[in-house]
């Protein structure tokens, strides 16, 4: 096989910018999993590739071409996530199928210089921010609340996010039995018949490189028999858990996430399925993962046309950032890493908001600042409409050679079409000072505290509901 470059604007020689790098590696991976195959841990998963015709040598399973093809030729390319109200479902993949979902999994937060650990009442106030901010679709489990025992922490952490906002959650599955809390929850919530539809979307990892862990197979094979979508991640670290190249990781992430896939399609054809990929550089000095570096960007771009190739609805890239502070670098870094996930077309932007210290930790001033980044992105990728009124032909002509368009009943109408939604207004060096001169930090601050005066809990649990919802997540 011939070099090519994974550049997404750089024409490799003789061919497409796109296809040829992606197909390069979607080949390379087919055969890896035909030929090393991958490891999986739970007996029942095994089982039920060796009756879709996969060769297992005990449980390492070796995948032919032809079963992952017929996988690819089942899985949805865009589903809709069901939420509490209809106005709340979030169409994801395809076109216009975009989500933005805060951090996620942070142990830490920072304030100011310090950090400390997470409790219960950081992702209280977490949920109740993603509740004010339109930017924000989707309400992860954005902190680790560490005051609690482990045995505790999913159940309670779902509920903090549930009554505190109606927005679509996260519904974090670990291990056997939060899948257990998530399918009773849920039931409470919608009833017996809540997996008609795609409702309750959970995040799982594959086991770099290539291994299934027992309990991710199994939740894995639970869900997708549910019907409900399983974004798989695939979190391969150059040097360390995968190779040392670009093209390397990537072809062990492509390979996990297809194996994993088999997987799902063989419990139930039609299960969506979400291609997630969080491939990052380990530093060789170090051994830590360099996600503030340049290549994160290109290998979320990478993702995203892997994705693509597969006709797969795709989760790349984050608002990550190496930085343990909200300062320059923090927001530089996790501009970049959203910009090439959005411009890339990836659809499940998760871990979008708030999170510093390569994932370990969480701010909520940077929270709002990514929500910002957010709704920026969304104007820069949105739809731009053309019309007699966009076009304003007839103002061009009234206001004429040297004129001005301020008088205008036009410009009257158009006036707030683009002033920021959170961001407080521009104003004059002299001014800013005179005000105090805070910095962008010193504002995000301060709007944290209004948005939390200002929230309101979601009204929508009836009575019964909540009594049920109390005594099963609170007992």
């Amino acid at each position: 096989m011939g070099a090519t470059s994974l550049d997404a604007g750089a024409p490799a020689a003789g061919g497409d910018p796109a296809e040829l790098p992606v197909g390069a590696v979607h080949e390379s991976a087919l055969r890896v999993l035909e030929r090393t195959g991958v490891l999986v841990q739970d007996d029942e998963a095994v089982g039920l590739l060796r009756s879709r015709g996969v060769r297992c040598d005990g449980r390492r399973a070796f995948i032919p071409e032809g079963v992952v093809r017929a996988a690819l030729a089942t899985a949805p390319s865009s589903f809709v996530l069901a939420g509490r109200r209809p106005e709340l479902d979030l169409p994801l993949g395809g076109a216009e199928g975009r989500v933005f979902g805060s951090g996620s999994g942070a142990a830490y937060v920072v304030d100011g210089a310090t950090m400390r650990p997470g409790v219960l009442t950081d992702l209280e106030v977490t949920a109740k921010l993603g509740h004010q901010l339109p930017a924000i679709d989707f309400n992860s489990d954005c902190m680790e609340p560490l005051d609690l025992p482990e045995s505790l922490r999913t159940r309670r952490g779902t509920y903090a996010r549930l009554v505190a906002s109606d927005k679509a959650i996260e519904w974090v599955t670990t291990v056997d039995e939060d899948a257990d809390d998530s399918e009773r929850i849920n039931e409470i919530l919608f009833g017996a018949s809540w997996s008609e539809r795609p409702r309750a979307l959970t995040v799982l990892n594959p086991t770099a490189p290539l291994q299934i862990s027992g309990e991710t197979a199994r939740i894995l094979l639970r869900w997708a028999r549910l019907g409900q979508p399983v974004c798989m991640t695939s979190c391969v670290m150059g040097g360390t858990t995968g190779p040392a190249t670009l093209v390397g990781v990537l072809v062990v992430q492509h390979s996990e996430v297809l194996a994993t896939l088999v997987l799902a399609q063989a419990a139930r054809e039609g299960a969506p399925f979400v291609y997630g990929g969080l491939p990052v550089m380990a530093s060789m000095r170090t051994g830590a993962a360099r996600f503030g570096a340049p290549e994160f960007s290109r290998l979320t771009v990478a993702t995203a046309q892997l994705a693509h190739h597969c006709g797969l609805p795709v989760r790349a890239g984050a608002a990550a950032t190496d930085a343990h502070a909200v300062d320059a670098r923090a927001m530089a870094e996790s501009a970049e890493g959203l910009s090439a996930a959005v411009f890339s077309g990836a659809h499940f932007l998760f871990q979008a908001a708030g999170t510093l210290s390569s994932f370990n930790a969480l701010s909520l001033e940077k929270y709002v600042l990514d929500a910002d980044l957010i709704d920026a992105l969304r104007s820069a990728t949105g739809v731009v409409h053309v019309g007699p009124d966009e076009l304003a032909e007839d103002v061009i002509d009234a206001a004429g050679p040297g004129g001005s368009y301020l008088g205008q009943s036009h410009t009257r109408r158009h006036a707030r079409d683009f002033e920021c939604t959170g961001a407080p207004p521009l104003d004059s060096f002299e001014r800013w000072a005179a005000a105090g001169g805070e910095d962008a930090v010193a504002v995000a601050a301060g709007r944290v505290r209004e948005l939390l005066a200002a929230h309101e809990p979601p009204d929508d649990l009836d009575e019964v509901t909540r009594r049920q919802l109390d005594a099963y997540c609170l007992a």
